[in-house]
């Protein structure tokens, strides 16, 4: 990680633009030969700061972004990035006019929502971009594929709509191969059937992360890779040296030092009562930022290199940290949530198993009030 000046920031987040690079160029290293780049900067980039990441992944020479609605996908577009941005969920009537707008690229999965964005670009006087996606077996969003091939040719015979691409989306890359294998197989029948028609599918992109490392679809013009660019992975791969390196760190500094005698009780109802006389931390971090109640007496955070329990109830807008009964620890000291420090280390997945939950949530889970600290600084001020 690289080195951060001192922080002015009573808890804050850390975000490492040259993992983030060096995150890029091994998943494209991974990617088959010739692919595009998709970038997935949904949900502020999984917590990271999406402007910020964008910038630096367009820098790194990313070909695409995408996004999960209009309005992410317009603030972009408002800070003067330029790539093509797909956005990846379904859009509503009110949406379409702004989407054109923004020279955004929706999908479209049936017929009502074909027509809804020819519609609006013949309105607009505009070819539009979309992204036509097929439902292979997830069961969320697409087109069902009995319907594919003829809404596919709708798209690409309007007059108003360009055919940029056609996806979908994998269930369970690497978790059950035999389903995976099926889900292409029917994505690579519908291309058959597009291309024997006459028309084009435009970009081909089937694999996120999971399905990158999993060595997916060969065939593919386009990977569309999310929570390994920072430095995440399903929990199927947690044991693979993928090369990935975490990208984000949680960081804050105590606001209060203080002794208690045994028994003293610490936080709201009283759950945690101390088995010695012992320091506490008080550290201006909670739920209120994105770390949840599930935290009561359950978790750890880095000082001086050593773990120390969290102990007590996560307030709204503190916790505390049990320091042992001798310390040498200071207010200038940096406590750990997620991150490095010394020769220790705690990860977005050791915080996700004490939630049972995934590494991913526990990142986007982090909220605009702890402030992004992008390092080199100069990555996040360049246009």
């Amino acid at each position: 990680m690289i080195a951060a000046p001192r922080s002015p920031h009573r808890a804050w987040i850390e975000i490492d633009h040259d993992a983030l690079a060096s995150n890029l160029a091994t998943l494209r290293a991974m990617a088959p030969a010739g692919c595009q780049m998709i970038a997935v900067v949904k949900a502020n980039a999984y917590g990271h700061g999406a402007l910020e990441v964008s910038r630096t992944l367009v820098r790194q020479g990313v070909e695409r972004l995408a996004v999960a609605t209009v309005g992410e996908g317009q603030a972009l577009r408002d800070a003067g990035i330029s790539v093509p941005i797909s956005v990846l969920w379904g859009i509503g009537e009110p949406e379409a006019r702004p989407a054109l707008e923004a020279d955004l690229e929706p999908i479209v999965t049936d017929l009502r929502s074909i027509e809804l964005v020819e519609r609006t670009a013949a309105e607009l006087r505009r070819r539009a971009s979309v992204q036509f996606k097929v439902d292979t077996g997830l069961g969320r969003q697409g087109s069902d594929l009995a319907d594919a091939v003829g809404l596919a040719l709708r798209v690409a015979r309007s007059q108003h709509l360009r055919l940029a691409g056609t996806m979908t989306h994998l269930a369970a890359p690497g978790d059950d191969d035999a389903y995976t294998d099926v889900q292409v197989v029917r994505l690579a029948q519908v291309l058959d059937a597009i291309r024997s028609a006459g028309a084009d599918p435009g970009l081909v992109h089937v694999s996120a992360t999971g399905g990158i490392l999993a060595g997916v679809a060969p065939f593919a013009d386009a990977v569309r890779p999310g929570l390994g660019l920072y430095g995440l992975v399903p929990t199927w791969a947690a044991d693979r040296d993928t090369g990935l390196k975490p990208v984000l760190s949680l960081k804050a500094r105590a606001l209060r030092i203080f002794r208690l005698a045994a028994g003293s009780p610490i936080g709201y109802g009283l759950r945690y009562r101390t088995e010695g006389p012992t320091w506490i931390a008080t550290l201006g971090i909670g739920y209120g930022d994105g770390w949840p109640r599930l935290h009561l007496n359950n978790g750890w955070v880095l000082v001086g290199g050593m773990r120390r329990p969290m102990v007590g109830a996560i307030s709204m807008d503190g916790l505390t940290v049990d320091l042992g009964e001798r310390h040498d620890v200071t207010y200038d000291d940096e406590f750990v949530l997620i991150g490095e420090q010394m020769n220790a280390r705690i990860t977005a997945d050791e915080v996700a198993a004490e939630r049972r939950t995934i590494n991913y949530e526990v990142t986007t889970a982090l909220r605009d009030r702890l402030p992004r600290v992008h390092l080199p600084e100069v990555m996040a001020d360049e246009g």
